[in-house]
């Protein structure tokens, strides 16, 4: 056989045979890195962590985010909650998107890279690139602004490499808002052969609040069930923060030891057991953050909040919406109490099994506990309600709730966010958990009024109703063919998700994109 000479494989072996030349690695380079916070009443904590094997000489990028944070009245941050969040790739990609998982705008934002690199004398070095970018305030159009710092270290690569850098040393403002000392950045790598051995435990966690986030060291990774405990699988062992977080951001938390191969009980509960239950067997939950009562009804495991009595301003003025919406004009409603979540399966099981009512056909994405109840009749949705011990809401009762006695256009406000609400515009286009979106929320603490799921309303629809109807408590006709439905769908843009938008539909149909939520009169006691 002829063998043609290439002399740039040579001039390799030569290179190689000085030691002028090394070629990349074969041997994976085993990384894992982990956010660390030092709270101010704890000892440390692993936040979140992630894992990759690097082949050759290719880079591994991260990005974590630590704090939420908002723009308060005179420009500057104010805080919302020490929450972290960590994710394969860049801050570029996921900060424009909104994609970082956290509500408001992140604190402290830290890009990581890794790289093995080898040296002209065979030695291998780890470098460790860091991108840090502190929040340093907000423009006048809310946009944030971040300070930059760079920095690269080198690790000689003999077996294991351990490191902590520290990304924030906390000062006055910072230890008040986020109740911590620092955060640190831990590294461990090593080859593939020399892999640090990784040991997990599970959690079985027990509350009395269903549908509830659960936090491990500060990522959501579950939700509680109203069933019975909820398991928490694959925990890394050692000492781990747990967090319960209902709707409205009450919170529970626990510091265990996870040991290793073994599962522990952990119960975090979120009601005050000393509470009374008032008349209706309602039992006080105190106020939201944005100022209105809440409380618990303990037949289906829901919460509700209280809607003042008052007047506001129903339909959609001049030049904007349809002919169904028009006139806008001023309405009174009397207070009343108002789901503050759409029905979910979890809570129309209970409702069957205890009145054999069947459940409908299972939709292509099941039927999760804690997603919206969907195809059910109007019939069925008022049959649920006086269950529970309501009815549907009326048009008039679902419009304030949704949007307030200022006359908005969404339930946050008159510009159209895609990312705060599950629409065409800007959901994952498909159904998603009741309070997914923490931000899709009214000005009294209602979620999910725009967009999830067309939501029933009590009144039979009529185009011309806002011409003739009352200014006080309106019902709707006495009768009809339609019965109004509001709010839109996962599979609706943005125009049919507006809080004073109104359409009918066949009360009998089925159809995957309906849910609803429940009404119940205030008592007396309240």
């Amino acid at each position: 056989m002829r063998m043609l000479f290439r002399p740039e494989y040579f001039l390799v072996a030569v290179l190689a045979t000085t030691g002028l030349y090394s070629p990349p690695p074969s041997v994976p380079l085993y990384v894992r890195m982990s956010l660390v916070e030092s709270p101010l009443e704890l000892s440390q904590l692993d936040r979140c962590e992630l894992a990759a094997d690097l082949k050759g000489d290719r880079a591994g990028t991260w990005v974590f985010f630590y704090g939420q944070v908002e723009r308060g009245a005179s420009g500057s941050w104010e805080a919302l909650r020490a929450r972290t969040a960590c994710e394969p790739g860049r801050s570029d990609e996921k900060v424009p998107a909104k994609q970082w998982g956290l509500r408001g705008a992140p604190y402290l934002v830290v890009d990581v890279s890794v790289r093995r690199r080898s040296t002209n004398k065979r030695a291998e070095r780890l470098e460790l690139s860091i991108t840090r970018r502190k929040l340093s305030g907000f423009s006048q159009k809310g946009e944030p602004s971040y300070e930059r710092l760079e920095e690269t270290r080198i690790f000689p690569l003999e077996g294991a490499v351990t490191a902590a850098v520290p990304l924030l040393v906390a000062d006055q403002k910072e230890k008040d808002a986020f109740r911590v000392h620092d955060v640190l950045l831990r590294l461990r790598a090593s080859t593939a052969g020399k892999r640090p051995a990784v040991a997990y435990g599970e959690v079985s966690v027990q509350s009395d609040t269903p549908r509830a986030d659960i936090l491990l060291d500060g990522g959501v990774v579950a939700r509680t069930s109203g069933d019975g405990p909820t398991l928490v699988e694959n925990v890394p062992a050692g000492e781990r923060e747990l967090r319960v977080r209902d709707f409205s951001g009450r919170e529970a938390q626990k510091v265990v030891r996870v040991p290793k191969e073994e599962k522990i009980e952990v119960a975090l509960n979120l009601r005050e057991q000393s509470r009374p239950a008032m008349s209706g067997g309602l039992i006080p939950l105190g106020k939201n953050p944005q100022g209105h009562e809440e409380y618990w009804r303990p037949k289906d495991g829901a919460p509700i909040v209280k809607i003042p009595a008052g007047e506001f301003r129903m339909g959609s003025g001049a030049g904007e919406g349809g002919p169904a919406e028009r006139p806008q004009r001023k309405v009174g409603v009397s207070p009343y109490l108002i789901d503050k979540t759409e029905v979910s399966w979890g809570q129309y099981k209970k409702f069957s099994t205890a009145t054999g009512t069947p459940l409908p056909e299972t939709p292509l994405w099941g039927t999760p506990d804690d997603y919206p109840v969907t195809a059910r009749t109007w019939d069925e949705a008022a049959a649920f309600c006086q269950w529970v011990g309501g009815r549907l809401p009326t048009e008039a009762e679902w419009e304030k709730a949704a949007r307030g006695t200022d006359g908005r256009r969404y339930s946050w406000g008159n510009e159209w966010d895609p990312d705060r609400c599950n629409t065409q515009d800007g959901g994952p286009h498909r159904p998603e958990g009741v309070g997914v979106f923490p931000g899709c929320l009214s000005p009294y603490g209602v979620l999910d009024m725009t967009g999830s799921l067309w939501e029933f309303c009590q009144d039979w629809f009529d185009e011309k109703f806002y011409e003739t109807g009352p200014d006080r408590d309106p019902k709707g006709p006495d009768s009809g063919h339609l019965r109004v439905i509001r709010g839109g769908s996962w599979l609706n843009p943005s125009s049919f998700a507006r809080t004073s938008f109104r359409q009918g539909t066949d009360p009998n149909w089925r159809n995957v994109l309906h849910g609803f939520r429940c009404v119940q009169s205030v008592p007396e006691s309240m």
